[in-house]
């Protein structure tokens, strides 16, 4: 008997270890797309979706010290998050622990056990087992029914609003705080809560609406624009009743298949559409057009306004910003103004608080309170004054008399020639001093009048022509696909935050004629590369307007703008990091390393891609650019070694004379086309230059002053220019790969660079025709060729 109880006493003992033991082992789980019972996520453990294109798991914005559990995409560089559990309650210092409970909840809690979020509050029915679908959707399935939806992200939108997500009438897509921050930004979308109503609207944090998508037309809304209504889009309003709808949509088929779409409402109140292009993110689509038509844009007391197509925000007189640091980078302006002396009241020298007259901006009626009762501007001021919380007033009598007063803190002013005067309550010493300033300005304003109103209108009509110009091409571009506002997702960096991502500036990539080049990483881990201007005297609000010009530059063979830094002196931008570094690298016959050998397949594929990426640049974008500086350092290659074209528009951006600047810095006839030498007007031709000189290098694998090769003792065009006329275009290509080059790609490719460095610009050919004759597809519309290669065989300068 004793025996047998002290064998159940093993089994029992045995099983109790073994149930610890699972127990401990199914405690975390990393990998594969589903959470059961008891399992758990921590660190960097995540789960992916089975197509590999979402991924949950723990992450910190921008290297804070604030952990959420969230979803992003899994396989592209720039981490993207479309949802975050925990937005209000971060986790501190380090990830927590992510656990599907036994109970069938999810449950976020710290380190030391303390819960920190739960579905509990928004679940009605336990679950059995947690997953992460295709579509970006995190799904709890049913205890009873385990084919029984019982909760699901997508019912608890953040800031995206993701493909195949039903939005229904009542619920709300919230954006971040900030850049760094998910907690519930002050903007949201959502559908018209107006009985009836199936628009959407964006609104305020106050209900103020600020953009409207027009009516359902029963297959898109009415205001959105061609670029997310046409047959791309697959889009389905689903009506139950006047209070029981939803609206979804996704790509169709057919687009889904090449790329990827996702709508985000940014903390600055805009609404975007990107589409997914050569794994980077490209904005197609934004509202409002206006930045300044965001309610609260610019917080409590700021004024927006909009000058030459750049947004700013100011504060109002007597008045200045909350947080300076953050206005002087142009970020975070909805931090707005405060007063420089508070309300209180009083009165100082017999003169109570007062009120300035306000004639050049607008300010919205939506949070007005009319007193019909008082019928005179002074009945109106008095109503104001006695009440402390009363901050400004109007009056209008051109019908009937109106006296509208606002309450507690001023938003959605906007700077305009157009607006109702109204008058702001400032402390009775700031009254003094602004009308005292405002008397000394009178006078002098006397004599500007007639001297600044005819310079006024013709500054106008050129901004008003010029303006029209800039849409009518825009709208050209836009309808060709060949135009993307990039410029409104680039990120504004700190000194400090550069000196940390370049750990000080330690890894030097190179330097070029504009400046040096550092490795960084991001704080989510994103490798960029950092270039630290030298010789840039622009003042910061010109700087700002040029980043913005090089910001709207997009195409797949040209270098990805990130960011920038202005601060003091110091001028950076910040590029995507190209993980194979520049041609440069490549193109040296000493190099008997394998990786470094490129074969013709990769060399061809390089320059028909630069020369894509400089015909965007001549005739495509919208501010057409001379890059001034084509050569191998400046085309960069990525993981595929695709090229990308770097330093464009850098050339302006510097402002520098760059004839002196190119020819000392290279110190050779390198690259530079006659132009530079002769002082002749510089046009897009020096590119083409540039690009056929570069050309040869890249069929020849040598530089062309690579002095340790027998041929150098011509100059290199000429001895190219040579070989081919003896027939023997094949002696031009790198020995090391001449066996296995496709014979008809490399005359096309030699023909171009021959065309491409006569001396005389008239005879070299467009980019456009550079890309069509690469592609076989053209080589009859260009000054005959033989013509062209005998001018450089009789050329002999060394």
């Amino acid at each position: 008997m004793e025996r047998l109880a002290f064998n159940c006493l093993k089994r029992f003992s045995l099983a109790l270890a073994l149930l610890i033991l699972q127990r401990s082992c199914n405690l975390y789980v990393d990998g594969g797309d589903t959470l059961s019972l008891g399992a758990s996520l921590r660190g960097k453990q995540t789960i992916t979706s089975k197509n590999g294109t979402f991924e949950l798991g723990f992450f910190n914005p921008n290297g804070t010290n604030n952990w959420y559990v969230g979803i992003w995409y899994a396989q592209i560089p720039d981490k993207t998050i479309i949802w975050v559990a925990n937005r209000e309650t971060p986790v501190t210092d380090m990830p927590g622990v992510f656990t599907l409970s036994s109970t069938g909840y999810l449950t976020l809690s710290d380190l030391q056990g303390q819960d920190i979020w739960s579905s509990n509050d928004t679940q009605q029915t336990k679950a059995s087992s947690a997953s992460i679908l295709d579509t970006g959707n995190f799904v709890l399935l049913g205890e009873q029914n385990t084919s029984e939806t019982v909760w699901e992200s997508f019912a608890h939108p953040t800031d995206h609003f993701m493909p195949t997500m039903k939005l229904w009438k009542g619920m709300k897509v919230n954006s971040w705080k900030s850049l760094v921050d998910p907690a519930p930004g002050p903007f949201f979308l959502q559908m018209n809560p107006s009985p009836g109503k199936k628009d959407f609207l964006l609104q305020y944090k106050n209900g103020v609406s600020y953009y409207s998508s027009g009516d359902w037309n029963g297959k898109y809304y009415s205001t959105m624009p061609q670029a997310v209504s046409d047959t791309s889009f697959e889009q389905e309003l689903v009506e139950f009743s006047p209070t029981r709808l939803y609206y979804t949509y996704d790509l169709t088929p057919k687009v889904r298949s090449t790329t990827m779409v996702r709508e985000v409402l940014r903390s600055n109140g805009e609404l975007t559409v990107y589409y997914l292009i050569n794994n980077t993110w490209s904005l197609v689509y934004y509202s409002p057009e206006s930045d300044c038509a965001v309610y609260g844009l610019c917080g409590a007391y700021g004024v927006c306004s909009k000058q030459l197509n750049i947004q700013s925000c100011s504060c109002m007189d007597g008045f200045h910003p909350r947080n300076a640091t953050a206005w002087s980078y142009q970020e975070w302006w909805s931090s707005g103004c405060v007063r420089r002396s508070p309300l209180n009241c009083s009165s100082i020298n017999g003169t109570t608080e007062g009120f300035l007259k306000v004639s050049d901006k607008s300010l919205s009626d939506e949070e007005a309170v009319q007193y019909s009762k008082e019928s005179t501007l002074q009945g109106c001021k008095t109503a104001c004054l006695n009440n402390c919380s009363c901050t400004a007033f109007a009056f209008t009598d051109s019908n009937s008399a109106v006296c509208k007063l606002w309450f507690d803190d001023l938003l959605g002013m906007q700077a305009t020639s157009e607006g109702q005067p109204f008058y702001i309550r400032l402390a009775a010493s700031d009254v003094l001093l602004l009308s005292a300033s405002t008397g000394r300005r009178s006078s002098s304003r006397v004599v500007a009048l007639f001297i600044s109103i005819p310079l006024g209108v013709a500054v106008l009509s050129s901004m008003l022509i010029g303006a029209w110009l800039f849409q009518r091409r825009r709208r050209t571009l836009l309808a060709k696909g060949k135009y993307s506002d990039s410029s409104k997702s680039l990120s504004t960096f700190t000194y400090k935050e550069m000196k940390i991502a370049t750990n000080n500036f330690a890894h030097k990539l190179g330097k070029g004629a504009f400046g040096s080049v550092f490795k960084g990483t991001l704080p989510d881990s994103t490798l960029v590369a950092v270039k630290k201007l030298e010789g840039s005297a622009q003042a910061e609000k010109q700087f700002r307007a040029e980043i913005s010009t090089i910001g709207r530059i997009h195409h797949a063979n040209l270098v990805r703008l990130r960011g920038f830094c202005v601060e003091g002196s110091q001028r950076m931008l910040v590029y995507e990091y190209m993980q194979n570094g520049s041609l440069n690298s490549f193109l040296s016959r000493k190099s008997k390393e394998e990786d470094k050998v490129l074969d013709w397949k990769t060399r061809f594929g390089i320059a028909l891609g630069t020369a894509r990426g400089l015909l965007y640049l001549h005739e495509e974008c919208i501010d057409r650019i001379i890059h001034c500086d084509i050569k191998p350092e400046n085309i960069l290659l990525d993981a595929a070694f695709s090229p990308k074209v770097a330093d464009f528009g850098l050339a302006k951006l510097v402002g520098r004379d760059f004839s002196r600047v190119l020819t000392t810095t290279r110190g050779t006839r390198g690259y530079l086309a006659p132009e530079w030498l002769f002082g002749l007007p510089i046009t897009v031709k020096v590119d083409v230059y540039s690009f056929g000189m570069t050309l040869l290098e890249i069929i020849s694998g040598r530089r062309n002053c690579d002095l340790s090769v027998q041929e150098s003792q011509y100059y290199f065009p000429t001895w190219a220019a040579t070989e081919i006329d003896k027939g023997n275009t094949i002696g031009i290509v790198d020995e090391r790969i001449a066996n296995e080059v496709d014979v008809d790609e490399v005359r096309r490719a030699a023909m171009v660079s021959i065309l491409c460095i006569q001396k005389d610009e008239s005879g070299r050919p467009t980019m456009a025709q550079v890309v069509r004759i690469l592609e076989g597809k053209s080589e009859g519309e260009v000054e005959p060729y033989e013509k062209s290669l005998k001018a450089l065989v009789d050329d002999h300068s060394v």
